[in-house]
């Protein structure tokens, strides 16, 4: 697919983004957005910019390699969003955007002078993306939250960790991305209504409200049954065998998604016996008598090694995987012929791996274009371009006119 500009996989070339957000959730909306081709920037407080930038280590040069995860893609521009001459240049910016993306405390100063619906009555094509902890209702909403306190808050760490053992966070930031995720198809489908009706609209989305939206199955249990579910380790609630299990010398994955799948395991694993028990016949009676199964699973498979185990299941045709570590999975043959794993020169930091956008259009990924930018790198690109003086915009920005700090 290509665009206007002659550049494969690039939908939203054209499209202007100013992210007013910082930390997570907000930041991966929008690179993800400069990676399909929209025109991000970021507005950073001259003083330290994203506290990101230093939620370390490990560091690439000055910045945190949480930081470089999140930002790729964009321009930086610093400005004091509270001071009216901040305010002033942010609305310049703001004028000539498509998107806003912004995640202020609600009730703040910052919330209230870039509340969404005064933006979009002032720019009446402007879409606001608005991202929150526990969203804009409800005895929640002046709560202040990071990704782990909404995965606590909204159930996620209950159904996490061994049954025996305490709850335990995702090991991604579940409640920041998925909030992320659900405000990118926010943007989208609001800039598919804007090419219908010619106005933008306020987009919400919360940590809270993703991580309810991502329940899926556990939430339709829960409200079909009246029971709270209980954690389950690796286990699924509503399929048996369905978890990791033990070798002789680590732990794998076994995935029985149906009958026929389970009696061809019975057969790979010369236990017969299993497949005609009454108590094991089907996936309800598995579920039902899921800790018996499990201890005749794991008397059998830890007598072999996990290479034997993932070969003979996968030679029947069972769904069965290794559990990998990051260095395993990035030295996959499997990753490197996807190409996701791309490479953007870093001014500061040299050669700068990332994970590309996990979406091809008709056979392109979307290329990394530029490295996460230094704090102010483009005040003076962008600020020049507005109309500033050198002078306006070094006291602007706090930068001298070349947009160095």
């Amino acid at each position: 697919m290509s665009t206007a500009d002659g550049m494969p996989g690039r939908p939203l070339a054209g499209v202007r983004v100013v992210d007013l957000s910082k930390i997570l959730a907000g930041p991966y909306a929008t690179m993800s957005l400069a990676d399909l081709g929209a025109d991000v920037i970021k507005v950073e407080h001259p003083e330290g910019g994203d506290p990101t930038r230093q939620w370390g280590p490990p560091f690439r040069g000055p910045d945190s390699t949480y930081y470089l995860a999140a930002n790729r893609g964009k321009r930086s521009v610093t400005l004091d969003l509270k001071s009216p001459q901040g305010q002033e240049a942010a609305h310049r910016l703001i004028a000539d955007a498509d998107v806003v993306v912004q995640n202020f405390r609600p009730g703040s100063a910052l919330h209230e002078t870039f509340h969404p619906e005064r933006l979009t009555e002032t720019y009446p094509r402007l879409i606001v993306l608005r991202i929150s902890a526990f969203g804009d209702t409800g005895p929640l909403r002046d709560e202040p939250g990071y990704d782990m306190v909404a995965q606590a808050a909204a159930g996620l760490m209950s159904l996490t960790g061994e049954p025996d053992g305490p709850p335990v966070k995702a090991g991604y930031a579940m409640g920041d991305l998925g909030a992320a995720l659900f405000g990118i198809i926010g943007v989208l489908s609001a800039l598919v209504e804007r090419d219908r009706t010619g106005r933008g609209q306020t987009v919400t989305t919360s940590l809270y409200e993703s991580q309810l939206a991502l329940h899926i199955n556990w939430a339709t249990g829960f409200f079909a049954t009246g029971r709270t579910p209980r954690r389950l380790g690796s286990g699924h609630p509503s399929l048996v065998p369905y978890q990791a299990y033990p070798a002789a010398d680590g732990h794998f994955v076994i995935a029985v998604g149906n009958d026929g799948l389970w009696q061809r395991l019975c057969a790979l694993l010369g236990r017969h016996e299993l497949a005609d028990d009454l108590r094991f016949r089907t996936n309800q009676d598995r579920v039902v008598h899921r800790d018996e199964l499990n201890a005749e699973l794991e008397a059998t498979l830890r007598g072999g090694t996990v290479e034997h185990w993932c070969t003979t299941l996968k030679s029947g045709g069972i769904p069965v995987t290794p559990i990998r570590t990051l260095d395993e999975v990035y030295a996959s043959p499997h990753t490197d012929a996807l190409g996701i794993v791309q490479e953007v020169d870093h001014p500061a930091a040299g050669p700068l791996e990332q994970v590309g956008f996990p979406v091809n259009y008709s056979g392109n990924r979307p290329r990394v274009r530029t490295a996460p930018p230094a704090l102010g790198q483009h005040n003076h690109e962008i600020f020049s371009g507005l109309g500033y003086s050198d002078q306006q915009i070094q006291e602007l920005t706090g930068t001298d006119a070349t947009g160095g700090s």
